[in-house]
């Protein structure tokens, strides 16, 4: 009995097992089974996330191959219709999914693309504190997977860009290429500061350092060290200080080019001082065209020249809106009898001559007289420019071009001729002089040959009240812009009458101020035949000199542009001594020219894209 009774206590424990056996069986199937369930399910969503964010993708390619086509052709000239820009969409070759690319709503094969209207705005990311004239465009593109079911999984992507035009007299410092700055004294940038290319620069000491108030920006590199091949300041390295210390200097940045082609070279930029080709050149129809508008000379409101021996100085008006003739000879205003013989000239026209240490070359110089020009203006003869100075000014009619007469576009013809032995060469030029009170329109001088200015520049508009001063612009100057070849200053106490042989103690300068914005060409850091290297002299030599400035200030206030290497002041940088001393410089950026009002006549432009917000729904 005990035997029987311990055999069936043993046969209720193994049913009881076999039961906990079956029932964790079954939660493990139960468990097994939603875990399958899981994954399963857990597959479906990773794969339907994968395929969305592919959509999301294919989406944004569509709408980079619109976004990077307008760019390309904004930046070389303008932008098309959007239908040119709508129906590129991407080549889905080799994609090893497929997908249906379609705008916003729902149409096949093509994207949507807005262009808004042309407004001047203030600009934002790093161009911040700047202006510009542009639009803002609007490029959404939708993707879906195809061949995956009934599922949804449409992905939009919609990109704001905005294509404008960047005045360039907005920059402190704007350089097409290597930007050096190595001043001897300390000097603050007040502005923007852009290269093209890269940018060296050093401070003089701790106690006398350059510092930067604004944005700095190479499309290469910044360095806080001088070019390797400057010969002149290779012991050199920092002392710069920048107030904003966020994402500044900046390297590899988008360059911001002329919309001039496909070519901006420094000598295709340099083109756009010269003659334009004669198909498209004033007065040829072509030459008004919004792609030829870029030549100065097919812009300028008054055209001189000359004869190839400085003789015959001729003057032309220059008015577009006049369609049956839009370039005309102006009358010269002065007559004077001598012995019977009479001769007509301009009153503001002449020609003079004097000599460039530098260049080692006699000047003859197409000299403009701006006190005369300013006479000229208000002369109400037949041979005055008064009454187009007015119908220009007017805002109304036909022909007006909504402004005073404010630019001069000069051009000498006078052939360039290399010196022998001791005999200094020729080199044909443009000077300016008594220009402290210019045309209330604003005036800006162009040539393609190297431009002189004699004495003040822009610094007063009445005679009684006088801009002399860092920063002293607002009240008392006109907007106005000197463009060259290259840019020297002489100051009031320059005689024509220097040879080559009058030593830098007989040409002590007086103090001068220039109030305006510059563009000019340089010569960069190079070497010459036999290897030897030179410095440009940077930045802080951009106004060449040619007088004895020790203890003497000159003051500017503009925009330093810097486009091209010079084609007729070729000569390096000489270093101090004997061609000049340096002066006391007080220089800064013209912060009016931040205002549109404000700009110099005939401003260039640099093309911009600036990205705005980015969605992905």
């Amino acid at each position: 009995m005990r035997l029987f009774s311990h055999t069936k206590k043993n046969g209720g424990q193994a049913g009881y097992a076999l039961m906990m056996i079956l029932c964790f069986l079954a939660i493990s199937l139960i468990v097994f089974g939603v875990m399958l369930c899981w994954v399963y399910s857990n597959s479906k969503i990773v794969n339907r996330n994968n395929l969305f964010n592919q959509s999301e993708a294919a989406a944004e390619s569509a709408a980079e191959i619109a976004v990077t086509t307008m760019q390309r052709d904004f930046t070389y000239q303008s932008l098309n219709p959007v239908n040119s820009y709508a129906t590129q969409v991407p080549n889905q070759t080799g994609w090893p999914q497929q997908f249906k690319i379609s705008d916003i709503n729902g149409t096949t094969n093509q994207i949507t693309v807005s262009i808004g209207t042309t407004n001047w705005v203030v600009l934002n990311s790093r161009y911040a504190g700047l202006y510009g004239l542009g639009q803002t465009c609007i490029v959404t593109a939708a993707a879906s997977p195809l061949n995956v079911g009934n599922i949804d999984l449409t992905a939009y992507v919609k990109e704001e860009i905005w294509f404008g035009a960047i005045p360039l007299f907005q920059f402190a410092i704007f350089y097409n290429m290597d930007l050096e700055f190595n001043p001897g004294a300390a000097m603050t940038i007040n502005g923007h500061v852009h290269s093209n290319q890269n940018i060296y620069a050093t401070g003089s000491s701790s106690g006398s350092p350059l510092t930067f108030s604004d944005i700095v920006e190479a499309a290469l590199s910044y360095q806080s060290s001088p070019n390797p091949n400057d010969p002149q300041n290779g012991s050199r390295s920092g002392n710069v200080n920048f107030t904003i210390g966020t994402n500044n200097p900046l390297s590899n940045v988008d360059s911001l080019i002329l919309p001039i082609g496909t070519n901006n070279s420094a000598s295709a930029v340099a083109a756009i001082l010269g003659l334009p080709p004669s198909a498209i050149a004033a007065p040829n129809p072509a030459a008004y065209y919004e792609s030829n508008q870029i030549y100065f000379f097919n812009e300028a409101d008054i055209i001189v020249s000359n004869a190839s021996n400085g003789t015959n100085i001729t003057v032309y008006y220059q008015n577009p809106n006049n369609s049956s003739s839009p370039l005309t000879t102006l009358p010269k205003d002065v007559t004077n009898i001598v012995s019977s013989v009479t001769n007509t000239y301009y009153s503001f026209l002449t020609n003079v001559s004097f000599y460039d240490y530098r260049e080692q070359d006699t000047i003859k110089a197409l000299q403009i007289d701006v006190s005369k020009f300013n006479k000229w203006l208000t002369n109400q003869s037949g041979a005055g420019g008064y009454t187009l100075n007015a119908n220009q000014a007017a805002a109304v009619g036909t022909l007006s071009k909504g402004h005073g007469i404010n630019s001069i576009y000069a051009y000498n013809n006078i052939s360039p001729a290399a010196g022998i032995s001791n005999n200094p060469g020729i080199l044909p030029a443009v000077r300016v002089v008594n220009a402290t009170n210019l045309p209330s329109a604003g005036l800006t001088v162009v040539t393609p040959q190297p431009l002189y200015v004699k004495g003040d520049y822009n610094t007063t508009t009445n005679g009684v009240n006088f801009s002399k001063t860092l920063g002293g612009t607002t009240n008392n100057t006109v907007p106005a812009a000197l463009i060259g070849d290259a840019i020297t200053v002489l100051s009031a106490n320059w005689s024509d009458n220097n040879t080559a042989a009058t030593s830098i103690g007989s040409r002590n300068a007086a103090a001068t101020c220039i109030n305006a914005a510059c563009l000019e060409g340089i010569v960069p850091t190079s070497q010459d035949g036999l290897g030897t290297w030179y410095y440009s002299g940077g930045v802080e030599n951009f106004l060449r000199l040619l007088e004895n400035w020790s203890g003497i200030t000159l003051t500017y206030n503009g925009s330093i542009v810097v486009m091209f290497t010079s084609q007729y002041a070729t000569n390096f940088w000489p270093g101090t001594g004997s061609v000049y001393n340096p002066a006391t410089r007080s220089w800064g950026f013209d912060v009016n020219f931040k205002q549109q009002n404000n700009l110099p006549p005939l401003t260039p432009q640099v093309r911009a894209m600036i990205r705005g917000n980015y969605t992905a729904y």
